[in-house]
This record gives C-alpha cells, structure tokens and sequence, in this order.
C-alpha cells in the first residue's frame, strides 16, 4: 500500500525552537505599576481576562499599548516598559518563553496587540489543572506554545492571494502610523498605480489608505491619552495628527457605530471614553500587518 506525502508546515523560520514556558496569573488592584527597567528576561503574551492594563515603553516607536479585556499582546525580550493596571482587579494571564534558536516572525520584533478570534481559547490549554493534562508533561507547555505561534502566523498568512501585494503597505502604515509620506509612497512599495492601489486597499481593508491610516492613528492617540502619561497636545504632535482628523464627521466616517457627537476622546481632547474606538477593521481575524 502506497503511504502518504505531509507536506511540512513550519513557521517562517523551520530552524526556530522555543523554550521555558511558564505561564503565569495574577490580578492586581487599580494604580498598580509593575516596572521592567533592565529589559524582559524572556519574551511574553500577555492576556488581559477583565480589567485594563496600559503598557509604557521607553524605547522603540511604540510608546504605549493599551490592553483591555478579551485583548492579547507580545512583548519581546529586552523590552523597557512599565505596566500599569488602570482597573480594580485587573486579571491577567502571562505566557513567557525563551528563544532557543532561530528567529521569530517580523511582526513579533516589537511590542504589538495581536488581532485573533480565539484569543481566550489558545491561552487557557496553559492554565489547565494538573489533573486536566498529562501531569508534569515536558511537552505540554511547548506545545501549547507552537499551537498559539501557528495560529498567529496562520491568520497573517490567509490573506487572500488577491491583496497579498498590499502587505509592504499594510506594514509600512502598521510601522509608521505617525508619519505622512504621500500615497504615491506606499503604492510603490506594492509595485501599483495609484488609482489600482487606492481600489484594491478599500477592497481589502473597507477604507481607503488614509483612513486606514488615520484609524491607526486615533487607536494610537486612545492608548496614549489612556495611560495618562501624556497631555493633550503631546498626543496629537506623537500621533501626527491635524485638526481635521479631530472633528466629529472624520471619527463617524471612521467609526459609524461611534457617536459623532459625543463629548470624548478627540473632540478637545477633555477626557478619555473607555471603548470610544472601535478595533481596527481586520478580514475575519487576520493580523493585517
């Protein structure tokens, strides 16, 4: 009997190995500020079970990320940052892993908020009961860990083949969110005309490229106004932004489940709206990076 051909799947890099998995829940009252000042000993997905938390960085181009309940974050080793708890209560669960050998994909190069639907199921396999799972398993945890990598880097791979030249664009504007190069920049990093650029981004993302970009924005300015390290008009010159970006009738063209009207978050800038901003559009989960 003829056997049968698998074709190997890996990561991008068939030479990574992961190690020391250890997983990690805690919960923490409202204020609570937990400092990494000499760098992440080892790389880390942070999962936010109910609650907020603001993550400070002191270095890179992100200078913050905000986390509420339901939301996944990496953390690369070596990252400078202060986590700040900003609910009662907050609870979260912390997976950490070493790299042994290889690389791990770009996107996870810096601190980035991961965009899957089943966030929730692919953490809790870590936190079984022992009597749930093969007891002191030295694979478990491992494989765990593959099976969340996988799936990571399955939703970045299944954009369709259609909009895969788009992705030096998507990237640039994920990187460089806060910067204005013209259209004509990002339609030659996909090798397109402008006007089959500008076609194709809206059919892909549901919004042209500068809204796309201006949504990047208007999360970016959520997160820093939310950590409240940062005033009014340091969020706006950090997040490049002008003041027609503020006005009600751009936010609602943006968001339309959004009230245009409300007093919040970028009318003046007077107070933060928890949830005011929606999650950036995404094709059924995939990380559009």
């Amino acid at each position: 009997m003829p056997g049968t051909f698998m074709k190997s799947v890996s990561l991008q890099d068939r030479s990574l190995r992961v190690g020391n998995v250890w997983a990690l829940h805690v919960s923490r009252p409202k204020g609570h500020r937990h400092m990494i000042q000499k760098g992440r000993r080892n790389h880390g997905f942070i999962y936010v079970v109910s609650g907020q938390m603001c993550d400070i960085f002191s270095s890179g181009e992100e200078d913050s990320l905000c986390i509420s309940a339901g939301e996944l974050v990496f953390i690369p080793k070596g990252t400078v940052y202060t986590g700040i708890y900003q609910e009662e209560n907050t609870e979260i669960k912390m997976v950490q892993f070493d790299l042994l050998c290889g690389e791990l994909p770009s996107y996870l190069s810096k601190p980035v908020k991961i965009t899957i639907s089943n966030a929730a199921q692919l953490i809790e396999p870590f936190f079984e009961p022992m009597e749930k799972r093969m007891a002191n398993h030295s694979f478990y945890h491992l494989s765990c860990l593959y099976a969340l990598l996988w799936r990571i880097e399955e939703s970045e791979s299944k954009i369709p083949a259609k909009y895969k030249k788009l992705r030096g664009a998507l990237f640039e504007m994920r990187q460089h969110w806060n910067q204005n190069p013209p259209i004509s920049y990002y339609a030659e990093l996909c090798n397109m005309s402008q006007v089959h650029f500008r076609r194709l981004f809206k059919e892909y993302t549901g919004l042209s490229p500068v809204d796309y970009r201006n949504a990047l924005r208007l999360e970016g300015a959520r997160s820093k106004l939310q950590s409240g390290e940062y005033n009014v008009s340091e969020v706006a010159e950090l997040c490049g932004m002008d003041s027609g970006l503020l006005q009600p009738e751009v936010q609602f063209r943006l968001f339309p489940g959004d009230d245009p009207l409300c007093a919040g978050l970028f009318r003046g800038f007077s107070r933060v709206s928890q949830g005011y901003i929606k999650d950036l559009p995404t094709t059924g989960g995939e990380v559009l990076l």
